[in-house]
């Protein structure tokens, strides 16, 4: 499998499953016609379901590739607790002081 296929899957997964090319070409800045013909060859693959040649719905066989593929993205997420939480009397407004 190719990077642009496994971008194409990802693309899917944000999207909840299901994306149309139009979709697909602008995430990747591709032509709609090459998106066509990569999900074409992963419809091939069972990878996805290419429904009336305009919807990309994701297959058991390219939920697990797309979810591998995320799961494996080593990202940092840094979480900070509020140090006061502030109400504004006016407003009733919540203000988080970082």
């Amino acid at each position: 499998m190719s990077g642009t296929e496994q971008q194409v899957l990802e693309i899917i997964w944000d999207w909840g499953g299901e994306a149309t090319i139009d979709i697909i070409a602008r995430e990747l800045k591709i032509s709609i016609d090459y998106s066509r013909l990569i999900c074409e060859s992963l419809a091939r693959h069972n990878y996805i379901d290419f429904l009336h040649s305009k919807l990309a719905k994701l297959r058991g066989k390219g939920r697990i590739e797309a979810a591998r593929r995320k799961v494996n993205l080593s990202q940092k997420k840094v979480v900070i607790e509020p140090s006061e939480i502030k109400f504004n009397n006016k407003k009733k407004k919540l203000i988080l002081g970082y």
